[in-house]
């Protein structure tokens, strides 16, 4: 494994900070506006949708969060940092604990939509009694309520206080960890960033391979059906051939959504399992500029995958095609 040069890592850090992510950053904050209010437009009767919603404003709640941790960032390796009260990298790195309870509301949100319509397909009888919207809204407020409350004994291990710097003899409010924070940090990196996502991961591609199954088995009977009556009419080809449209579209979207959100858990899973591995994985040890620069990347991935969900949804839900093509006054 090889070692980044400082002077290297000053041009990456440059890149990312001021070009990079701010330009993803209002993307993904603009994208996820635009997903909150055309699902409200939409109309919230439908658990389906409701979950869309909260999973755009999670998704809103991170990218806002990693926002001012990158804003807090740049301060921070300003000039004008010394002559501050506090300690703005301080201030980035309690944000980032707070952001990542976010990111695996998302994580979870999105897996439970890969259920949803795993179940639709495969079981469409009793779909509709499994999935009322009053379950849909209390999985939804689960969802958000575990992520939060898993986190309560880390966010509680450390707290801001003031210290003085015995070089610069300057007082700032700073970050200060009890004795069992890097236990907890550590129980952080092992179950939320390297066993859930791959849990996660696991069972959204188990969905997929049923969903994907019980359409393929449907299409084959309807065409046994077909063979069987001999009823080969141009109105029944025209509502075969868009039926198989449907389900092929079905596919793609799910799949395309799985894909990606299955290659970023595992990017986050390999990354988070090398930090819990290797302790000279970290900023000021070995590998500490590589550390920052991976940092960066799989950060950028985690708002790319907040921003491009706009496009799928655009691309696979016709309601949300027209409601965003009202919104820009295009004509429908």
């Amino acid at each position: 494994m090889s070692t980044i040069s400082d002077e290297h890592l000053l041009s990456v850090m440059f890149a990312y900070t001021k070009v990079l992510s701010p330009s993803a950053q209002i993307i993904a904050i603009f994208a996820n506006v635009l997903n909150v209010i055309t699902f409200c437009k939409i109309g919230l009767r439908d658990g389906v949708n409701i979950t869309f919603l909260i999973l755009s404003v999670s998704d809103l709640a991170f990218v806002a969060l990693d926002t001012c941790q990158g804003i807090a960032s740049v301060i921070a390796m300003s000039p004008w940092q010394k002559d501050l009260p506090v300690s703005m990298l301080t201030i980035g790195v309690i944000m980032q604990y707070y952001k990542y309870i976010f990111l695996d509301a998302s994580t979870c949100l999105e897996t439970y939509l890969a259920i949803t319509r795993c179940c639709c397909v495969a079981m469409p009888l009793k779909f509709k009694k499994i999935f009322t919207f009053q379950r849909t809204v209390f999985i939804n407020a689960v969802i958000l309520m575990c992520n939060t409350v898993f986190r309560i004994p880390l966010l509680s291990s450390y707290y801001l206080t003031w210290q003085t710097n015995a070089f610069t003899n300057l007082t700032k409010l700073t970050f200060y960890p009890y004795s069992h924070f890097q236990i907890l940090n550590f129980i952080e990196l092992v179950v939320a960033r390297t066993v859930c996502p791959l849990v996660f991961l696991f069972i959204s591609t188990v969905c997929s391979l049923i969903l994907a199954r019980s359409l393929i088995q449907a299409s084959l009977n309807r065409k046994r059906m077909t063979h069987v009556t001999g009823y080969h009419d141009d109105v029944n080809n025209g509502n075969d051939h868009a039926l198989k449209a449907k389900e092929i579209q079905l596919v793609e979207a799910v799949t395309l959504v799985i894909i990606l959100s299955g290659f970023l858990q595992l990017v986050l899973s390999l990354f988070s399992l090398a930090q819990a591995a290797m302790p000279e994985f970290f900023p000021g040890m070995e590998y500490g500029n590589l550390h920052i620069v991976i940092t960066y990347v799989v950060n950028h991935l985690i708002i790319l995958h907040c921003a491009y969900k706009i496009g799928i949804y655009y691309l696979f839900n016709t309601r949300f095609r027209t409601i965003v093509k009202m919104l820009f006054h295009v004509h429908v």
